[in-house]
């Protein structure tokens, strides 16, 4: 019976940390429902299975992680996780529990080691935007425009050393899988997290209906450049929250095995009365939904 009301929670707060994370929000109610049937059939939107595919493709490229070493990292997180559980609580429904929390643990140490290699891709990023805006405003086609910047792009790279962008995805996509034009920049905007860069590409989808709208792309260009200060300005923050974030959390567990050697009896009532463990559930269920929460926080502030 615990371990039916351990694992009902985890998966509870696990699904809600999920919804937090993608920005997902059930109960919300769509103001135009014929408008979202229509993008649904003709598939221009993505799904949420697709989000997340595209989430972890860009993780292992930013990375340089593969698919089989990330399973790698998730299996030996849980079994650590399991065995660490064992060890410091003596109770296997525990054990679950802690191998359950930590088998997110190779994602938060992806998606921080990505933030560099992110920052160095938004560098160019409003070098990229110009220039395909550029060659949009001349010719009124998107995929000749983004053409234009791939091909000046990979011009003096010879073919082995040139590694492919979302830019050289998109045209593969649009010439030889998938010709949905709209279907492609929701894709392309997946993959490079830039709030300024997802505006940019909802303006070239208005583009492709109505191309008069080209001129409106440079103004969002303009601030994507005045927001370069601001990023400077909250990466020492970001690293602060972090550090301050481990600490408190090094913190609150510490306390489990100190109680083991100064207090047996206390130590004994937290891991083996139903009260204790339901205890240190929640405390681990917190670690694990304040994880999430402090990865989304600590996000550069134009991602």
């Amino acid at each position: 019976m615990n371990i039916q009301i351990s694992l009902i929670l985890v998966f509870a707060l696990i699904s809600l940390s999920l919804f937090l994370l993608l920005g997902l929000n059930p109960f919300a109610t769509e103001q135009n429902p014929l408008k979202k049937r229509r993008l649904h059939l003709t598939g221009t939107k993505l799904k949420i299975t697709e989000r997340i595919a595209i989430r972890f493709q860009t993780l292992f490229r930013q990375t340089g992680c593969t698919q089989k070493k990330y399973l790698v990292m998730t299996g030996t997180s849980a079994a650590g996780g399991f065995l660490a559980g064992l060890m410091l609580f003596n109770s296997a429904e525990l054990a679950a529990v802690v191998s359950v929390c930590l088998t997110p643990a190779p994602f938060f140490y992806l998606t921080v080691k990505s933030a560099t290699a992110a920052r160095e891709e938004i560098e160019g990023l409003e070098n990229t935007m110009s220039i395909i805006a550029n060659a949009y405003a001349g010719c009124d086609d998107i995929i000749k425009a983004v053409e234009t910047y791939v091909e000046e792009k990979n011009r003096y790279i010879p073919v082995h050393l040139r590694t492919p962008t979302p830019f050289d995805e998109f045209v593969s996509e649009i010439r030889l899988i998938n010709p949905n034009v709209e279907h492609g920049l929701y894709r392309l905007s997946a993959k490079i997290k830039n709030r300024y860069f997802a505006e940019w590409v909802k303006m070239l989808i208005l583009c492709y209906h109505d191309r008069r709208l080209k001129f409106a792309l440079f103004p969002i260009i303009k601030a994507m450049n005045d927001a370069k200060s601001m990023q400077i300005e909250s990466d020492g923050m970001m690293v602060r929250v972090w550090r301050d974030y481990l600490l408190t959390a090094g913190l609150m567990f510490s306390v489990i095995p100190m109680m083991r050697f100064s207090n047996a009896e206390w130590f004994s009532i937290l891991t083996q009365t139903t009260i204790g463990k339901l205890l240190i559930v929640i405390m681990l269920l917190t670690a694990l939904a304040t994880a999430f929460y402090v990865m989304k926080i600590t996000k550069p502030v134009n991602r």
